[in-house]
């Protein structure tokens, strides 16, 4: 979501281009060779680079001064659950996106989850709360970068290279929201010139409290993209360009680059229309409104494109090497082959065959890794164990343990 400044609530990304633009010399030349790179490269990913899964720690800053600001940690796991199902493709809604465009969905094989560690190893949930004297972060650019500093009533980022830092606050113009939210794109590469570019401590996501989280209960655009936002901007932090380039009512000239998001001249702000803004010849598609980089309001955005994925993925490896893990890192659990779960996906009802009789513990936890349910129980001559999870729709994880040891953890989707 980026802004048409005045009009609507919107992404302020590229008016945070522009400032950061007149701020550091020779930001502009920087920016465009650091896409073009990224965009060229993309085809050079490997084998391994496409199937790892990468974990990212994510912290919440949230800044407040009034009650209301203060969201609770609730909206916080919902917007997180949010994340991960669309970098994941697993939402409920993924039968959304139109037949033209289901060969190009991409998965980003990105999870995310709160922070365990703070930057100076002490335990922490991922949610950093500090009370402000400051009621409102907003400039007259409409955006809230005070909020990154603590000499202006803001909070210090927690080092950038190891964490997505994203800050919650209030920031208006003149009590107004002109824009939702903001981030920084990638910036680590061959082109930027550490002797006149300093941006670690900038380097993240700011967003409006009010569109933080699931069915979120404070003042909303009717054109916003909702539990969406962030999704959207977590897209631009790694490296995502809208998907009309910011361009406005012409199809020449910049474009995101990619040649799986079809030409459009400007945003969409309307979902189910089948809007053609520029026609590509005998390859024309029309508009993808339902892409998360576009701009139709919530429920309409629903999917990233294959080479979307590509891109981010590069980007995070390359220009983010120190953000991430890989899930693939961590030591397999032991797996009986003998011990299945089944159904997955599942609407709630598990069936479990095991190897021998026994007592066990099943174990839930969601896909921040948040303990969920603990069920005990014992199996008897006949190997099965019946149940029911009664959850969200989701992902989860099962780990089964015997006597304290674990004998098999699988991933379920609930549906």
């Amino acid at each position: 979501m980026c802004s048409n400044l005045g009009f609507t609530q919107s992404c302020g990304t590229f008016e945070y281009e522009n400032y950061l633009k007149t701020k550091f010399p020779g930001y502009t030349n920087a920016l465009e060779q650091t896409r073009q790179n990224s965009l060229e490269a993309i085809g050079k990913l490997n084998k391994a680079d496409n199937d790892t899964v990468y974990r990212i720690p994510v912290v919440f800053h949230i800044v407040w001064k009034s009650a209301s600001q203060n969201i609770p940690d609730s909206l916080i796991f919902s917007q997180m659950t949010v994340l991960n199902e669309c970098f994941r493709h697993i939402h409920k809604d993924t039968g959304k996106v139109r037949a033209i465009f289901k060969p190009v969905v991409g998965d980003a094989r990105m999870e995310f989850y709160l922070a365990t560690k703070d930057p100076k190893g002490k335990p922490t949930n991922g949610i950093d709360r500090f009370k402000s004297t400051v009621n409102d972060f907003g400039d007259s650019r409409g955006l809230g970068e005070a909020v990154k500093s603590s000499f202006d009533g803001g909070v210090d980022a927690w080092n950038s290279d190891n964490y997505l830092n994203i800050w919650v606050c209030n920031f208006t113009y003149s009590g107004t929201s002109l824009i939702t939210a903001y981030a920084y794109p990638p910036t680590n590469s061959q082109f930027w010139n550490a002797g006149s570019f300093v941006s670690s401590d900038l380097q993240g996501v700011v967003i409006n409290y009010n569109f933080v989280g699931k069915n979120s209960p404070y003042p909303q655009d009717a054109q916003s993209l909702r539990e969406r936002t962030l999704v959207h901007e977590v897209g631009h932090f790694l490296g995502l360009r809208h998907i009309w380039a910011d361009k406005n009512r012409i199809c020449t000239g910049e474009d995101d680059g990619l040649k799986d998001t079809p030409l459009c001249n400007a945003a969409n702000r309307v979902c189910g229309v089948n809007r053609n803004s520029c026609n590509e010849g005998i390859t024309d598609k029309p508009d993808m409104t339902e892409n998360y980089m576009d701009y139709a309001a919530f429920p309409c955005t629903v999917m990233f494109t294959k080479q979307q994925t590509q891109l981010m993925r590069y980007n995070l490896i390359y220009l983010r090497p120190s953000l991430y893990s890989i899930k693939n890192d961590l030591p397999p659990p032991p797996v009986y082959s003998k011990i299945s779960v089944s159904p997955n996906p599942t609407i709630g009802s598990i069936r479990i065959i095991f190897d021998k009789q026994g007592d066990y513990k099943i174990h839930l936890t969601d896909i921040i890794g948040q303990s969920v349910d603990d069920e005990y129980f014992t199996v008897g001559y006949n190997l099965e164990h019946k149940g029911r999870i009664n959850v969200a729709a989701g992902i989860y994880y099962i780990t089964i343990t015997d006597s304290n040891n674990v004998v098999t953890k699988q991933r379920i989707l609930v549906q």
